[in-house]
């Protein structure tokens, strides 16, 4: 991942849209968030709306079932790497990887990490648009499974397995500020121009499982 693009966490381009409290909190970590107040196009990938740090201590105390609870998580590296989950496949109108409650452990997964060293060119299509390589790239997408364990009030521990392409696992410390759970571990590449990422992840709202007739 030696080839990057340096880009803000926030990103139009990419239809990253994140809560006041993930800009907070990035910011606090020395990333940048500074297009998270930008318009967005209708219709883009959004960040779930994450929990506040008191309602994350109850939902872990209390968790709900017959459904779940929508996840995102954000690294960011100081070489400008950064990756976005947010999605079950990596493209579409989710608003979060759902996540489910077992033994007090709330883990998911998605097909679909993205990383904004991974471009992909779109041809014109006329009005300005196009013509230009885009980060985040849905043709170069990384699997990635969560796991999500409370250990007291506002601190939690953090589980990430990225799958084929990257195959490493992290199990870090991380606090709750604001809206999001916020920690700092290594990059995600085997061979990266820093050592060291920060991670965001923001739990939303339960989401109760469709109910078929």
């Amino acid at each position: 991942m030696k080839g990057f693009t340096r880009i803000a966490l926030a990103v139009c381009t990419a239809g990253i849209v994140l809560s006041g409290g993930v800009t907070a909190a990035v910011a606090a970590s020395g990333g940048t968030a500074e297009a998270a107040t930008a318009p967005h196009a209708a219709g883009v990938a959004r960040a779930a709306a994450g929990l506040s740090c008191s309602g994350l201590d109850q939902v872990f105390q209390s968790p709900q079932t017959g459904g779940s609870y929508p996840v995102t998580v954000v690294s960011n590296q100081p070489d400008g790497i950064v990756g976005f989950g947010g999605t079950p496949y990596g493209y579409g109108g989710s608003d979060g990887v759902p996540g489910r409650f077992s033994g007090g452990q709330l883990s998911g997964s998605t097909g679909g990490y993205l990383f904004s060293d991974r471009s992909t060119f779109i041809p014109s299509g006329g009005g300005g648009f196009g013509g230009s390589y885009q980060p985040f790239s849905v043709s170069s997408l990384v699997p990635l499974t969560y796991t999500l364990t409370r250990n007291g009030a506002g601190q939690y521990t953090i589980g990430l397995n990225f799958g084929t392409g990257i195959n490493r696992q992290f199990s870090f410390s991380a606090q709750c500020i604001g809206e999001s759970l916020v920690g700092y571990t290594n990059a995600i590449g085997n061979n990266e121009w820093t050592d060291n990422a920060t991670y965001v992840v923001t739990i939303g709202n339960f989401v109760p499982d469709p109910v078929i007739h």
